[in-house]
Protein backbone atom coordinates (compact mmCIF):
# COMPACT_ATOMS: atom_id res chain seq x y z
CA UNK A 1 0.00 0.00 0.00
CA UNK A 2 1.68 3.16 -0.72
CA UNK A 3 2.11 6.17 1.44
CA UNK A 4 -0.36 9.14 0.21
CA UNK A 5 0.76 11.43 2.25
CA UNK A 6 3.34 13.96 1.48
CA UNK A 7 6.64 13.76 1.87
CA UNK A 8 8.14 15.97 4.76
CA UNK A 9 11.19 16.85 3.52
CA UNK A 10 9.72 18.65 0.48
CA UNK A 11 6.76 20.05 2.57
CA UNK A 12 6.37 23.54 3.05
CA UNK A 13 3.74 26.20 3.92
CA UNK A 14 3.64 27.17 0.35
CA UNK A 15 2.89 23.77 -1.33
CA UNK A 16 0.86 22.06 2.26
CA UNK A 17 -2.21 20.14 1.06
CA UNK A 18 -4.31 19.06 3.86
CA UNK A 19 -6.11 16.43 3.74
CA UNK A 20 -9.65 16.06 3.90
CA UNK A 21 -11.29 15.96 7.13
CA UNK A 22 -8.47 17.03 8.99
CA UNK A 23 -9.19 20.47 8.27
CA UNK A 24 -9.90 20.97 12.15
CA UNK A 25 -6.07 20.18 13.39
CA UNK A 26 -2.96 22.38 13.41
CA UNK A 27 -0.77 20.85 11.02
CA UNK A 28 3.45 21.06 11.57
CA UNK A 29 6.27 19.80 10.40
CA UNK A 30 9.20 18.89 13.30
CA UNK A 31 12.75 17.90 12.93
CA UNK A 32 16.03 18.11 15.37
CA UNK A 33 19.01 19.76 14.31
CA UNK A 34 22.45 19.28 16.62
CA UNK A 35 24.57 21.88 16.88
CA UNK A 36 26.43 21.55 14.18
CA UNK A 37 23.61 20.81 11.13
CA UNK A 38 23.41 17.44 11.92
CA UNK A 39 20.00 15.71 11.35
CA UNK A 40 19.30 13.62 15.03
CA UNK A 41 15.58 13.57 14.25
CA UNK A 42 14.17 13.54 10.76
CA UNK A 43 11.45 15.68 10.01
CA UNK A 44 8.06 14.43 10.15
CA UNK A 45 4.49 16.05 10.03
CA UNK A 46 2.18 16.33 13.33
CA UNK A 47 -0.98 16.72 13.77
CA UNK A 48 -2.79 18.58 16.76
CA UNK A 49 -5.94 20.20 18.39
CA UNK A 50 -5.36 23.80 18.11
CA UNK A 51 -6.12 24.31 21.74
CA UNK A 52 -3.59 21.75 22.70
CA UNK A 53 -1.17 22.89 20.42
CA UNK A 54 -1.36 26.92 21.78
CA UNK A 55 -1.16 25.82 25.29
CA UNK A 56 1.61 22.62 25.73
CA UNK A 57 2.61 21.33 22.27
CA UNK A 58 3.98 24.64 20.91
CA UNK A 59 6.36 25.47 24.21
CA UNK A 60 7.45 21.89 24.66
CA UNK A 61 9.04 21.71 21.07
CA UNK A 62 11.11 25.07 22.03
CA UNK A 63 12.12 23.87 25.29
CA UNK A 64 13.28 20.37 23.67
CA UNK A 65 14.96 22.33 20.72
CA UNK A 66 12.87 20.91 17.54
CA UNK A 67 12.56 23.16 14.66
CA UNK A 68 9.06 23.41 13.90
CA UNK A 69 7.65 24.96 11.20
CA UNK A 70 3.13 25.27 10.83
CA UNK A 71 2.14 24.06 7.40
CA UNK A 72 -1.69 24.79 8.30
CA UNK A 73 -3.81 26.41 11.37
CA UNK A 74 -7.40 26.28 11.00
CA UNK A 75 -7.67 29.90 12.58
CA UNK A 76 -4.61 30.79 10.28
CA UNK A 77 -3.06 32.86 13.58
CA UNK A 78 0.66 31.42 12.20
CA UNK A 79 0.43 32.23 8.61
CA UNK A 80 3.77 33.28 8.21
CA UNK A 81 5.46 32.42 11.85
CA UNK A 82 8.31 29.54 11.64
CA UNK A 83 9.53 28.54 15.34
CA UNK A 84 13.27 27.92 15.49
CA UNK A 85 15.49 26.48 18.44
CA UNK A 86 16.59 29.55 20.91
CA UNK A 87 19.90 27.94 21.52
CA UNK A 88 20.91 28.20 17.55
CA UNK A 89 20.19 31.39 17.59
CA UNK A 90 21.55 32.58 20.60
CA UNK A 91 25.32 30.38 19.62
CA UNK A 92 24.75 32.30 16.18
CA UNK A 93 24.51 35.38 17.44
CA UNK A 94 27.09 34.94 19.81
CA UNK A 95 29.41 34.08 17.23
CA UNK A 96 28.70 36.67 15.35
CA UNK A 97 29.34 39.03 18.28
CA UNK A 98 32.89 37.50 18.71
CA UNK A 99 33.79 38.34 14.82
CA UNK A 100 33.07 41.32 14.93
CA UNK A 101 35.00 41.64 18.26
CA UNK A 102 37.75 40.20 16.59
CA UNK A 103 37.63 42.26 13.27
CA UNK A 104 37.49 44.90 15.61
CA UNK A 105 40.55 44.58 17.77
CA UNK A 106 42.33 43.66 14.56
CA UNK A 107 41.44 47.32 13.26
CA UNK A 108 42.36 49.03 16.62
CA UNK A 109 45.69 47.25 16.60
CA UNK A 110 46.88 48.20 13.73
CA UNK A 111 45.16 52.05 14.35
CA UNK A 112 47.52 51.93 17.53
CA UNK A 113 50.56 50.62 15.55
CA UNK A 114 50.14 53.50 12.94
CA UNK A 115 49.90 56.20 15.83
CA UNK A 116 53.10 54.84 17.40
CA UNK A 117 54.65 54.94 14.26
CA UNK A 118 53.53 58.70 13.21
CA UNK A 119 54.49 59.69 17.08
CA UNK A 120 57.96 58.34 16.28
CA UNK A 121 58.51 60.39 13.06
CA UNK A 122 56.92 63.50 14.95
CA UNK A 123 59.18 63.26 17.46
CA UNK A 124 61.95 62.55 15.01
CA UNK A 125 60.85 65.98 12.49
CA UNK A 126 60.79 68.33 15.95
CA UNK A 127 64.48 66.99 16.81
CA UNK A 128 63.54 66.20 20.42
CA UNK A 129 66.05 65.73 22.80
CA UNK A 130 64.12 64.31 26.07
CA UNK A 131 62.87 61.02 25.60
CA UNK A 132 58.79 60.33 26.47
CA UNK A 133 59.76 57.65 28.66
CA UNK A 134 61.54 59.88 31.16
CA UNK A 135 58.66 62.04 31.93
CA UNK A 136 55.96 59.56 33.58
CA UNK A 137 59.08 58.38 35.37
CA UNK A 138 59.53 61.49 37.41
CA UNK A 139 55.96 62.37 37.84
CA UNK A 140 55.90 58.76 39.11
CA UNK A 141 58.82 59.41 41.82
CA UNK A 142 57.37 62.71 43.00
CA UNK A 143 54.39 60.96 44.17
CA UNK A 144 56.06 58.72 46.00
CA UNK A 145 58.10 61.16 47.57
CA UNK A 146 55.10 63.12 48.70
CA UNK A 147 54.40 59.81 50.48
Amino acid sequence: MPNREQSALLVHRENYIVPKGQEHSVHIKIAKLGADGNVIEPARIVREEPKFFETVAKRNLETLGYTVEILYHPQEKYSSVRIEDKDALLRAAKQEVETLKAEGQAALNEKEAEIARLKAELAKAKGDTEPKQEKPKVKKESKKEEK
